[in-house]
């Protein structure tokens, strides 16, 4: 009689967490957005200020980033189905504390490139993690274990540019980075020392590759009633979301926060992007699900993009600092609708056998958006204007907004929305 007050007592559950793996894995997750939103205000006053980078050199770092994850991430997953999560995740947190090292110690703009492109390539962090709880949970508990990967994703970016932004502020740009450095060896030493490895020869037998039925080529997938709608359209959401994030530190300078120093930019910038933070986790956590069920996915998505554009365009031509501060929050407002809303309409379009697959080819298409957008931005802030990202992030908004009224012509086998307009 005494085990369910035991798992209700709050403390009690809290010291069954860290003593379980799922304190090392959130803390791997935590670590790894943690590393990702430091640099969102450090790196780019960082790499200009330091060492005279173009807005286009900046934005290039950040590509170089997406593009070593894009061509790693799929490779590190089959290695820990070779060899284990545990060695892969080892492997994957090194490579996350030698790129806060080399950022921290850089003397040449290349050393940034350097350790965004290792940070990159040993980037699986995420993707293992989640594979790891699947082999420790079961059917019952998995919502949990999957809690717990978005909650330290969460955690991470809402604490990781303000925490960034404040240690660059006090102490400078490479403090932030050594800080970040310091939380990662703590994190190493939590998963070299108290993670179990969770693919047992058990489960590595069990794993055998099926030849059973042919899955369908990327083409074949695409040729499927409105696929090739959703990719675009989900390829040009993450094209203008990152054009737009790769300069904002660079705009808010040249153009919000004219006459500021680097510091106040920096932090001024940090706490904009924690608060985007904090919109993006109560959109998620609070209202995609009412808004489903009253108005669909489709209509989700339409919205979203729609939300996103209209704070471009203000952004664009009237950037003056209350309206900013009150528009950013609609970027994540709408990101945080559109996501899940094609991830949704994807599992819908496609057979059940092939969801996986279609989400991998999903995510690849939104890889290349966000190696793409910085590129594109970087050149844009250079040879057009400061703001010309930003109407670039509006143009393609409201463009992919337009395609993706096509998906209300296409049957979908296998679901309803909840209400259809």
């Amino acid at each position: 009689m005494t085990q369910p007050q035991e798992s209700t007592n709050p403390l009690t559950r809290l010291a069954r967490f860290l003593r379980s793996p799922m304190f090392p894995i959130f803390m791997i997750v935590f670590v790894d957005v943690l590393g990702v939103g430091i640099t969102i205000p450090v790196l780019p006053l960082f790499a200009q200020n330091e060492f005279g980078a173009s807005a286009f050199q900046i934005t290039t770092i950040a590509s170089a980033y997406f593009l070593a994850q894009f061509i790693a991430s799929p490779q590190l997953g089959r290695l820990s189905d070779k060899f284990g999560r545990r060695p892969v995740l080892l492997v994957s947190q090194a490579g996350t504390l030698a790129a806060f090292l080399i950022s921290g110690s850089a003397v040449v703009l290349p050393f940034l490139y350097l350790a965004r492109i290792i940070d990159g390539l040993t980037g699986g962090n995420i993707s293992v993690a989640q594979a790891y709880l699947s082999d420790i949970t079961d059917e019952k508990n998995r919502a949990q274990g999957i809690g717990i990967v978005s909650a330290a994703f969460s955690v991470g970016f809402l604490f990781g540019p303000a925490f960034g932004a404040f240690m660059a502020a006090q102490f400078g740009p490479r403090a932030a980075y050594f800080a970040a450095a310091a939380i990662s060896v703590i994190t190493v030493s939590l998963t070299y020392f108290l993670l179990p490895e969770s693919l047992t020869p058990e489960r590595r037998a069990a794993m055998k590759p099926r030849d059973g039925a042919k899955k369908k080529s990327p083409v074949e997938m695409l040729r499927l009633p409105g696929v090739a709608i959703l990719m675009a359209v989900a390829f040009a959401g993450q094209l203008g979301f990152f054009a737009f994030q790769s300069v904002f530190v660079l705009w808010s300078e040249k153009v919000m926060f004219v006459g500021y120093d680097a510091r106040f930019v920096q932090q001024a910038v940090g706490y904009i992007m924690t608060y985007v933070g904090f919109i993006g986790i109560i959109t998620q956590a609070f209202m995609v699900r009412p808004i489903v069920r009253r108005f669909g996915e489709r209509s989700m998505v339409a919205g979203g993009l729609f939300t996103r554009s209209i704070a471009f365009v203000i952004m664009t031509f009237f950037p003056v600092i209350p309206l900013v501060v009150i528009t950013v929050p609609l970027i994540s407002f709408g990101q945080g609708l559109v996501v899940p809303g094609l991830t949704a309409l994807l599992t819908y379009l496609v057979p059940p056998d092939e969801r996986g697959y279609a989400i991998g080819l999903a995510e690849a298409v939104q890889g290349l958006g966000r190696i793409s957008g910085p590129l594109i931005a970087g050149l844009l802030f250079d040879y057009v204007s400061p703001s010309a990202p930003m109407g670039f992030a509006a143009l393609i908004g409201l463009l992919s907004m337009i395609v993706s009224l096509a998906l209300w012509r296409i049957p979908r086998a296998g679901k309803k929305e909840a209400v259809s307009t």
